[in-house]
């Protein structure tokens, strides 16, 4: 089957995309096996002691609330569970691998994700078999990354134009595919694809920004970034397409730590 030119320069976006730890990708389709055991998760992060230092930073942090010292990632998996340390290690991969750049725009993109997948794993919790809503949440915009890196003053010039003439997510979608031949949910479903995730997880940040999602993980991260920009957490096309207060109610609760995380996570991670 030939290549559209489409899916020809959604590639080579693909090719600017900042490494993403290996470690970190195998841990996401690691934990989809219940038998999983502790030991294994921690040799697996012994081949990334970048990554491995950066889980134990967030594991001691005061988002856990833990009163003594988290030690090894043995000892975190024990504290904290395997689910809580999978979302650890997946916020500080990705941390890891955003440009180290002073852009105002992509602090805003990254409290974004952080806030999406939050409230996206909140939105989920009774709704998903699997524990993929934070996983989901925080990778849904992962393409626009891949479009910053490739026009890193262009882009956010592109997006703020958009906005501002109040499109709604597909006329954004459409903005992109002029400007850069791909928009970014096709790019992030790619870049799933490329890591080898499960279908699920690639079809929610592939279709998260359509009216109507089908899917329980879709509607999970539909709601999950429509939450987000209702509350202030930047944008990247649902806003205009669903409003939040007639979705799932937040209870008060997580809308006053939703913040706190957040700045506790990005804090932990900078």
């Amino acid at each position: 089957m030939t290549e559209t030119i489409s899916s020809i320069q959604a590639r080579d976006l693909l090719k600017r995309l900042p490494a993403f730890s290996p470690v970190a990708i195998k841990l996401m389709v690691l934990v989809v096996d219940e038998h999983v055991s502790f030991k294994e998760v921690a040799k697996l992060f012994s081949l990334d002691p970048v990554l491995s230092g950066q889980v134990l930073r967030l594991a001691n942090s005061g988002l856990y609330g833990r009163e003594f010292h988290i030690q090894s990632v043995l000892h975190a998996l024990a504290m904290l569970g395997l689910r809580n340390i999978s979302r650890i290690a997946i916020t500080a991969a990705l941390s890891q691998g955003l440009p180290r750049q002073t852009s105002p725009w992509m602090r805003v993109w990254w409290r974004h994700s952080i806030a999406t997948a939050l409230l996206a794993d909140h939105a989920g919790m009774k709704e998903l078999d699997l524990d993929f809503g934070y996983t989901a949440g925080l990778l849904h915009a992962i393409g626009q990354l891949a479009l910053f890196q490739s026009a890193p003053r262009e882009y956010p010039e592109i997006l703020d134009a958009a906005y501002a003439s109040g499109a709604d997510a597909t006329d954004l979608m459409e903005c992109e595919r002029e400007h850069f031949g791909a928009d970014h949910a096709e790019l992030s479903g790619l870049i799933l694809g490329e890591w080898g995730l499960p279908n699920d997880l690639r079809r929610a940040v592939s279709e998260y920004h359509l009216p109507g999602p089908s899917g329980p993980l879709t509607r999970t991260v539909h709601a999950g970034c429509a939450y987000a920009e209702s509350l202030g957490f930047g944008q990247c096309g649902c806003l205009q397409r669903v409003d939040p207060v007639s979705g799932k109610p937040l209870d008060k609760h997580l809308l006053d730590v939703l913040a706190t995380e957040v700045n506790l996570i990005e804090c932990s991670l900078a």
